[in-house]
């Protein structure tokens, strides 16, 4: 239509510049406006009636501005031509006037000849105007022919246009049919989409509330973010803590191995300093057997003693009644029982060497077995404690995920009055439904699949929490048997501490006793000495006398005699100073030691009393032991036997210092009963200076001289060998003081090292309840969310059923 409209146009304005028309040009006009009715034609088929009255109307303009272009171009031509000439006349008649007024002939006379030309041009111009006029009017004819034709051509057009506008209108009221129909189906769609977006103005309402319920629980998730952020910077202090509570732990190990190394060398040293107290012992035994050979060649001697002893008592019978003999008797007796009471300590001695070798190699197997599964412990918990951290890692790591996923801001919907607004607002809402739609379908597979490896990590959890309670109930049974041995061993070491105590104050004694016992050791040594020089001198003597028997065998018997008797009043008056002098040095000594008998006699009193305490003590805290404890029954047992036995042993030790000092005292009561009959005998001799002294009797004293000489040695030689026996039992009770000690120690450390474990289990079991309480909430709120889907998706499909 606008190509038709612009060439009209254009044929317009070629007619209206144009003077002249031509059939040719008329016939081009009719042959390019065939072709254009044809495609008008074509063109208006499938249009709309509208349009067809358009071009019906615009065809009609085009024929009656042709035929109205063709009639005023001829006037117009014709009053131009006619003014043209009519201006022409007056001016020539104007001329000759003014050249008639002035009296201009010649201007007249040219002016007539210029009025003929002029006329003569008229004419031409007329007869070409005629020419023109009569081309013209053969135009005319022929566009009147043409209009005719045109006329004709447009009744055609006008008919086709009827029959065509009719088949339109037909066409139209059909389609204005189904355009209504359309339009009730549009408005029933509107209709439907009003119902729609109130709904989803109340969905949008409801999810709005639900974004103010997400936006309340986005900050309740963000400060459990916080929170959690926070456990984390706690955890992560408490792992840093952990990290150096194991260095300071692996320090330990490392410290504990070097006194493990430390140890094994002390074991090794002792195991030296055994094998040196076997050989000892050995040598003991061997000098056992020496002394045991002694001992029967002093029993021989003792038989040969006791009849000489036979001999001096009857000879005592004579000099002073047989109460001598009597306590020389219980003296002999009293001294063999004291070797043979000694021979049995050596042999319990050797047993509780023997016994203590034993308790100190079980103590070091032990020790060492306990110090492995230690380390198999501590190894183990390493391992789980590793895993714990890399789970936690992991776990946090999902946690940030999840807490960093963005929240879908809510869909705001404007209204607006107009339907299409509406329409596109609509179809707006719903590709963002849908793309809210597919974006919560991919989060919920997302989190569908998070779901599932949530619940696969808490399955994993899980066995992993049941695999830690199985150790917790594992590491809780061996803490609490660690705790029981601990109790005992605490228990033990406060008992060995007690003894300890008690044993020092007790080696302080034998101290001060092994002391006095060495002074006094030094004092009969010196007593010895000058016993042996007496004796050298006797024998000196005895050699004079010898001489002075055999000159006094040449000489006359009046001589001899007197000389004999002489000499013996002398030599019995040196002896008898001598004894003097000796006895009265044994009454010093046996002041003194009365004196330390006394001392030594209140200190194993107390003694008495301690180990009664203590064995009380004992009684009670073995019993409370067994009471606190059952499973531990049998150490506990065998440490109170022990215990007991080194009581008993104790016991034994001080019953047998108390018989020795009652022997002691007896000996000094004994000593102190000889030296008053001595003072007797040699009042008796001052007395009776002219009594004769018979070789007999002095043969006899003498050998009753030196058996009280031998006896002394032989109690002094005892005392000496019991304080190296004590001094050998203090250095074994200080070795298994500090091998207590160590053990102590060792428990200690042990105790400290339960303790943090335990508090790591503690730890480990809170943070796995905090895990599972966040797995719990995390399901919680999928279950939600997907219930949240779910109803979005019913919506949906409810929507779309409606709109279809």
């Amino acid at each position: 239509l606008k190509q038709f409209q612009q060439r009209s146009v254009k044929r317009t304005t070629k007619r209206r510049s144009s003077d002249t028309l031509s059939p040719q040009t008329v016939q081009e006009d009719q042959t390019s406006a065939q072709p254009l009715d044809e495609q008008n034609s074509s063109m208006s088929q499938p249009s709309k009636p509208k349009e067809a009255l358009v071009v019906t109307s615009h065809s009609c303009q085009d024929l009656s501005q042709l035929t109205d272009d063709i009639q005023p171009s001829q006037r117009v031509l014709s009053s131009a031509e006619s003014l043209r000439q009519i201006t022409m006349q007056l001016n020539g008649l104007m001329a000759d006037t003014n050249a008639a007024l002035n009296g201009e002939m010649a201007t007249l006379a040219d002016s007539s000849s210029g009025a003929l030309r002029s006329a003569d041009a008229l004419l031409r111009r007329n007869q070409e105007l005629a020419t023109a006029l009569e081309a013209l009017q053969q135009d005319r004819d022929q566009l009147e022919f043409q209009l005719q034709e045109l006329k004709g051509k447009l009744g055609r057009q006008q008919r086709e246009f009827d029959r065509e506008r009719e088949e339109k209108e037909e066409h139209s009221r059909r389609e204005q049919g189904a355009l209504n129909d359309q339009l009730q189906v549009h408005i029933q769609t509107i209709g439907i989409l009003v119902a729609e977006k109130t709904e989803l103005q109340s969905a949008l309402s409801q999810s709005q509330q639900t974004a103010k319920q997400k936006a309340v629980e986005t900050e309740e998730l963000q400060g459990r973010l916080k929170a959690l952020r926070e456990r984390n910077s706690d955890l992560e202090r408490k792992l840093s803590t952990a990290s150096s509570q194991s260095q300071v732990q692996e320090k330990s190990t490392k410290e504990s191995q070097r006194e493990v190394d430390r140890l094994k060398t002390e074991n090794y040293r002792l195991s030296k300093s055994l094998e040196e107290l076997r050989q000892e012992l050995a040598e003991l035994s061997d000098k056992l057997s020496r002394k045991s050979k002694e001992a029967e060649e002093g029993t021989q001697e003792l038989a040969k003693v006791r009849q000489e002893l036979s001999l001096a008592q009857l000879y005592a019978q004579q000099l002073g009644g047989s109460q001598a003999s009597e306590e020389a008797l219980g003296r002999m007796e009293q001294l063999h029982q004291e070797k043979l009471h000694f021979e049995r300590r050596a042999a319990e001695y050797k047993d509780a060497m023997e016994q203590i070798a034993a308790e100190k190699q079980q103590m070091t197997s032990h020790y060492q077995s306990y110090v492995d599964s230690v380390s198999q412990q501590l190894e183990t918990h390493k391992t789980k404690l590793a895993e714990m951290s890399e789970i936690k890692e992991s776990l946090e790591k999902k946690l940030k995920q999840l807490l960093d996923k963005p929240v879908l801001p809510a869909v705001q919907v404007c209204e607006d009055p107009e339907s299409k607004v509406k329409l596109e607002q609509y179809e707006q809402e719903l590709a963002t439904l849908k793309a809210t739609c597919e974006t919560q379908a991919t989060d919920n597979r997302q989190l569908s699949d998070l779901l599932a490896e949530r619940e696969a990590q808490s399955e994993e959890l899980a066995a992993a929490l049941v695999r830690l309670r199985e150790d917790h109930v594992e590491s809780s049974r061996l803490l609490e048997a660690i705790q029981s041995e601990k109790v005992a061993a605490s228990r033990a070491l406060s008992q060995n501490r007690e003894l300890k105590r008690q044993l020092e104050e007790m080696q302080d004694v034998f101290v001060k006793l092994s002391n006095d016992k060495l002074e006094l050791t030094e004092q009969l040594q010196k007593e010895q000495h000058v016993t042996k020089e007496l004796g050298e001198r006797l024998g000196q003597q005895e050699e004079e006398l010898r001489e002075l028997r055999d000159q006094l065998a040449t000489k006359e018997g009046q001589v001899q005699g007197l000389e004999q008797l002489s000499s013996r009043e002398h030599y019995q008056q040196s002896q008898l100073a001598d004894r003097v002098r000796h006895y009265q040095a044994q009454c010093q000594l046996t002041e003194i030691l009365q004196q330390e008998l006394a001392q030594a006699q209140a200190r194993t009193n107390a003694l008495v009393t301690q180990n009664s305490d203590l064995r009380k003590a004992l009684a009670e805290k073995a019993q409370m032991a067994v009471d606190v404890q059952e499973k531990d029954s049998s150490k506990v047992h065998d440490l109170v036997a022990s215990l007991s036995a080194s009581v008993q042993q104790l016991e034994l030790e001080r019953d047998q210092l108390v018989h020795q000092l009652d022997d002691q005292r007896m000996q000094r009561e004994s000593l102190q009963d000889q030296l008053f009959e001595f003072k007797k005998t040699e009042e008796d001799l001052l007395s009776h200076e002219q009594e004769e002294v018979t070789r007999d009797g002095y043969a006899k004293l003498k050998r009753a001289m030196q058996q009280l000489e031998d006896r002394f040695k032989a109690t002094m030689e005892q005392i000496a060998n019991l304080s190296d026996q004590k001094q050998q039992l203090e250095h074994l009770v200080t070795q298994l003081q500090g091998e207590t000690d160590t053990i102590a120690d060792y428990i200690a450390l042990y105790q400290v090292q339960r303790g943090i474990m335990r508090k790591r289990a503690a730890e480990k079991d809170d943070y796995i309840s905090q895990l599972a309480k966040d797995r719990e909430d995390l399901k919680a709120k999928l279950a939600e969310l997907q219930c949240l889907i779910v109803r979005l998706l019913e919506e949906r499909q409810q929507q779309s059923g409606q709109s279809a």
